[in-house]
């Protein structure tokens, strides 16, 4: 093969150095372009192992912080790891506990695992501080149900109808009281 001529060798070389330089040129704009990462809370992903391990990390940061461990609580429900979520629900309830949605969640996650003992005291005391609370309403009708207590499941649910007919749990408390024969 014949030698290429220096005029030739030198193009070559000059158009390769200038795609370079417009490679890096694009991705330093890009960069700068792009939307800044919210600090207040990590991206949500479609990846549940990813966002752990990035709540984690913000959790180093914040410890305690409320709405990364309800996140936290609720990845590893999804997964199944009950004990791992009552774990961060009774974090935030230890340092909160006037918050009616952890407490809620925790009873739900408590009855999950069979511990209805601790479901009816942490949906309990949702109604503490809110009696017409009509999620902790139906959840307790549910429990009672459960346990064959159609008396106390038919009065749960009763009130929750009461409080407020127009919301989803006192929908289902309605076509439950149906099933029990209650009105």
């Amino acid at each position: 093969m014949p030698a290429l001529p220096k005029k030739w060798v030198w193009m070559g070389s000059s158009v390769v150095l200038i795609g370079a330089l417009s490679l890096f040129l694009f991705k330093a704009v890009s960069r700068s372009e792009a939307p800044a990462a919210s600090s207040k809370a990590p991206a949500v992903t479609d990846n549940p192992e990813h966002e752990l391990k990035v709540l984690s990390v913000e959790l180093e940061k914040k410890p305690g912080h409320t709405p990364i461990l309800m996140r936290m609580a609720e990845l590893e429900r999804d997964k199944g790891q009950l004990d791992d979520a009552a774990g961060h629900l009774r974090e935030v309830v230890k340092d909160e506990p006037s918050n009616q949605a952890a407490h809620l969640e925790l009873g739900r996650i408590l009855y999950e695992k069979k511990d209805i003992g601790g479901a009816i005291t942490e949906t309990q005391k949702v109604l503490e501080l809110n009696p017409k609370q009509v999620d902790a309403l139906y959840n307790m009708g549910a429990i009672y149900a459960n346990m064959g207590n159609a008396r106390q499941a038919r009065s749960y649910w009763s009130k929750a109808v009461e409080v407020n007919p127009a919301a989803d749990s006192s929908k289902k408390a309605r076509e439950a009281l149906t099933k029990l024969g209650g009105s």
